[in-house]
């Protein structure tokens, strides 16, 4: 059994290739080595005998010898090279030709057969100057069609031209002026190289003869192909005239460099045709990738076409393009393609142009990766039998397609450009306003309406029908008035099916609108819906995108409810009254004839139908009054100041519990101690605008111990002591209205000092002054629901002065009554940070500051059981009653907004618990108090303290 590297990959099943859109490249091994000297064609593998001409030779011979160059021109035996030969051209011959096969006689089909691993080197330094041209192998036929000249190569061909106007390979030459109507098949293996240096130079051509209806000139090659063209006006494969064929099988590479280089060039009905993975990449000023003109090219899945150079050749009007079909030229994809252009709209390159009723079809779907402009430009009018055609765009883009780039379409006298675009799981980043005949959205697709600052805003206008199968647009717009700057979708057709909306802020504040922002505009039926993709934000105010007529709006404020027009009232009509008969008067007879008078019926009478009572609706010419809707973010700014200002704020006997107490060990007046206190909180408000209820959850832990004792005159008692404390604070809005949510979130810590002064601390009865100051610092978090979490921080300095007067109304063997009135001022100066949020909106702490002043009254029961008579245990469970006023509320302004919490202006309050002794040294309280404000403000808090005395 020979090895593989002794056989040849050989194109077959010629009828399959040639039927098909893509080449189905298949194995023919032929095991050249292995062949006897000579013998008969039908000695051959049968795939190889397949794509020999029927006219051909019956027999083959082994050539032996390693000549410089193969010209076969008769119908003889067909000759069989061996596995790696390598041929040198043939120098000063007529023909600068390397292999040439040519049908000269008119009868049979000459051909030669090459192994693997053949190597041609052709070179002219004289081409220019003899008008003789410089190919690697050249076939075409002589008079008769129907005995095509063949060429079949095995794998690994690889073909160096060097000279101007030289083919890699050339099926079906043109210009030696004879009347050839013959025809040339070229078949080659995997693994094609080819490379031309040279102006005018072509990889791989294939040209009708002069008899284009009647000559067949073809070239198929396997895969792996790789072609490279340097020099002005290069061409890595080229087809003309009708019945010229190219095919090449996946994962083929075309480089060209040079201007005006293309690196497919077809015209003239010819058809050119690659598999899939093709790479096409072309260098030089008026390039062209692909340029089909009255032809056909037809590529496989997954093509790459690069385009390297956006400017235009001195002697070529046209500018770079990626895809270029004109005169009814028509380009085909199988199945998606990334396209890369160097230039843009502004330099006329695209990635796609048609014109004068050229198409580009990429209707079958696939991956499109597409980096510059498309434009579809006029139509081709009516000639002979031809309709009119319009110059077309098809694109249908799946598979996580992407487009950055903009579309244009313009009109000729013969009609107007067409391009429809179908979009699903795609992405469209539109650079600039663009035109689509008609476009279909469906679920997964997205158009981003790209913006830079100082650049016009863009409309996307659809000349014919809009449909939304869940797809979505992304429009740019400053969030402001009925007159904000925004990007449009303006339909010229109908519009149908849902389309999600969203929006990017750019520099908005947010304001009141009317009728609202304009964001689609509606010529025909508007059966379409456009609804909300996530929430849209700016300034305090969320926007919703309504319907007003055909057209589609961006408001902030809510919709009012439609009024209920009662069902209108069917007038009551009576039946008809008949009446009854009368009877007629009859007179006395007169004699001598009686007469009988005819009776005499009344008149009918009519009857009265009322006038139907239409009720009055109520109209008015007064303008509604509208609301706008408030973001649920404003409720968790003011919930984090609120906590900031309020968390570590303590009263002397919630921070210390009674501090007053008896030695029992020595009989000394002492209070050093050490102190924790722990406070959980739950409080609920409502905004100013009453679309916002903000519940918060906070819990507080304090430690704290004096510093220093004294007494200036053995009665009285003096304290300063230092505390340091942690906080949390959670909360949540929801708005009534738009039923979106926020989270807030506030960490912090204060540390500080206090200082109180007893007038009294034998008896506990007189006067007490407690005062603090404490440095906060927080880290706050707001979470407002589809927007980015934002955060920031806030500090300051919160300060207090309480004083209060101990009476004893009375006492009993083992209980003292007492009555405590008592007051406090706290100032509250804990300021957050300037916050811009993500969306754009600057957000400020507006409270400026506050003073809560409270004045209440505290009565307690002070004493102990008989059975712990001695024991130093002691309770004071008390009930206390304050009225709380705060000269500022927790405000915040977003943008020029300004929101407040309500209800916290005047608080009552009410609180319950106990203080006790347990020990000499141990000391324990708690309570509970209930605050309630106006407008739905509470707040409940628990209490449980600790203090242990050395």
């Amino acid at each position: 059994m020979p090895t593989p590297q002794n056989y040849s990959f050989i194109a077959i099943a010629v009828s399959a290739a040639l039927a098909s859109m893509v080449f189905p490249s298949q194995a023919a091994w032929v095991d050249v080595d292995s062949l006897p000297s000579s013998g008969l064609v039908s000695q051959l593998p049968p795939e190889l005998q397949a794509i020999i001409p029927a006219q051909a030779s019956t027999g083959f011979t082994k050539v032996g010898t390693m000549p410089n160059y193969v010209y076969q021109w008769n119908t003889g035996t067909i000759p069989v090279y061996g596995n790696g030969l390598t041929l040198n051209g043939p120098g000063a011959e007529a023909f600068e030709h390397t292999v040439t096969v040519i049908q000269n006689s008119g009868t049979g089909s000459p051909g030669v057969i090459f192994g693997n691993d053949l190597t041609i080197r052709t070179q002219s330094a004289n081409a220019a100057n003899n008008g003789r041209d410089v190919d690697g192998i050249r076939t075409h036929g002589a008079n008769t069609p129907d005995n095509p000249v063949f060429i079949i190569t095995g794998d690994r061909t690889n073909i160096y031209v060097d000279g101007q106007d030289g083919d890699g390979i050339n099926a079906g030459y043109n210009s030696l002026g004879q009347g050839w109507t013959g025809s040339a098949n070229i078949y080659v293996g995997d693994d094609l190289y080819i490379k031309t240096t040279g102006s005018q130079g072509r990889g791989i051509t294939a040209n009708a003869m002069r008899d284009a209806s009647r000559a067949k000139n073809t070239i198929v090659v396997g895969n792996r192909a790789h072609i490279v063209t340097t020099g002005d006006s290069s061409e890595g494969l080229r087809t003309g005239q009708s019945g010229s064929l190219i095919r090449l099988g996946d994962d083929a590479t075309i480089e060209t460099s040079g201007a005006s280089s293309t690196g497919i060039y077809a015209a003239s009905s010819s058809r050119t045709e690659l598999g899939n993975n093709a790479t096409i990449t072309v260098n030089g000023a008026s390039a062209h990738a692909v340029y089909a003109t009255n032809a056909t090219v037809n590529l496989g899945e997954n093509a790459t076409i690069s385009v390297n150079s956006a400017s235009k050749a001195a002697s070529y009007s046209k500018a770079p393009a990626g895809l270029y079909a004109l005169s009814r030229g028509a380009i085909n994809l199988a199945g998606g393609a990334a396209i890369t252009m160097a230039g843009d709209n502004s330099s006329e390159s695209y990635a796609i142009s048609t014109e004068t009723g050229g198409i580009v079809d990429g209707s079958s779907g696939g991956r499109f990766v597409i980096d510059g402009d498309i434009r579809a430009a006029g139509a081709t009018a009516a000639s002979g039998t031809l309709p009119q055609q319009n110059s077309t765009i098809k694109l249908n883009m799946t598979d996580n397609s992407r487009w950055d780039g903009a579309s244009y379409i313009t009109s000729a006298t013969a009609g107007t450009g067409v391009i429809s675009v179908q979009m699903s799981d795609a992405t469209w980043n539109m650079t600039s306003s663009s035109t689509l005949t008609d476009l279909t959205l469906n679920s997964g697709a997205t158009i981003n309406f790209s913006h830079e600052d100082g650049e016009s805003w863009q409309t996307l206008t659809i000349n014919e029908d809009y449909v939304g199968n869940g797809g979505k647009l992304v429009f740019n717009t400053v969030l402001n008035d009925d007159d904000s700057e925004t990007d449009r979708l303006q339909v010229l057709g109908n519009t149908s099916g849902n389309t999600f909306v969203a929006v990017n802020n750019i520099g908005g504040a947010g304001a009141q609108t009317i009728e609202g922002i304009e964001i689609v505009n509606v010529a025909g039926n508007s059966n379409g819906t456009f609804e909300k993709a996530s929430r849209i934000v700016a300034g305090a105010y969320d926007y919703n995108v309504v319907q007003k007529g055909k057209n589609w709006y961006l408001t902030s404020y809510i919709e009012p409810d439609e009024p209920i027009i009662p069902d209108p009232v069917d007038p009551v009509i009576p039946d008809p009254v008949d009446p009854d008969p009368v009877d007629p008067v009859i007179p006395d007879p007169v004699i001598p004839d009686p007469v009988d008078p005819d009776p005499v019926d009344p008149e009918p009478v009519d009857p009265v139908i009322p006038d139907p009572t239409i009720p009055d609706i109520g109209q008015s010419d007064t303008p509604p009054i509208t609301e706008h809707q408030f973001r649920p973010e404003v409720g968790s700014y003011l919930a984090n100041n609120y906590a900031a200002n309020t968390l570590f704020m303590t009263r002397l006997h919630d921070r210390l519990g009674e501090t007053q107490y008896t030695d029992m060990l020595t009989g000394e007046k002492k209070v050093t101690s050490l102190w924790m206190r722990n406070v959980g909180a739950h409080t609920r408000f409502n905004d100013g605008s009453g679309q916002l209820k903000t519940r918060i959850n906070s819990y507080v832990l304090q430690l704290g111990g004096d510093l220093a004792q004294w007494s200036t005159d053995g009665l009285d008692r003096w304290h300063i002591g230092a505390m340091a404390g942690y906080a949390n604070s959670q909360n949540r809005t929801q708005s009534s209205v738009s039923d979106y949510h926020s989270r807030g979130q506030v960490t912090g810590y204060s540390v500080g000092l206090y200082g109180t002064w007893y007038a009294n601390n034998i008896d506990r009865s007189g006067a007490y002054v407690d005062t603090w100051m404490l440095y906060n610092w927080f880290d706050n978090k707001v979470m407002g629901q589809d927007q980015a979490a934002e955060k920031y921080k806030s500090k300051g300095i919160t300060a207090s002065v309480e004083a209060g007067y101990s009476f004893r109304l009375g006492e009993s063997a083992h209980q003292s009554y007492w009555l405590q009135p008592k007051a406090q001022v706290v100032w509250m100066g804990v300021q957050a940070d300037d916050n811009r949020e993500a969306n754009g909106t600057l957000v400020k702490d507006d409270t400026a500051g506050n003073l809560l002043t409270r004045m209440g009254v505290k009565a307690y029961i002070n004493g102990h059981n008989a059975i712990d008579d001695n024991k130093s245990r002691e309770f004071q469970p008390f009930v206390e009653a304050n009225w709380i006023h705060n000269t500022q509320p927790a405000s915040v302004k977003m943008d020029d907004v300004s929101s407040d919490m309500r209800g916290t202006k005047n608080i009552g309050e009410l609180k319950v618990g106990i203080e006790g002794q347990i020990t000499s040294r141990l000391n324990v309280w708690g309570n509970v108090a209930q605050q309630v404000g106006d407008q739905g403000y509470s707040n409940t808090q628990g209490l449980l303290g600790v203090k242990y005395s050395f």
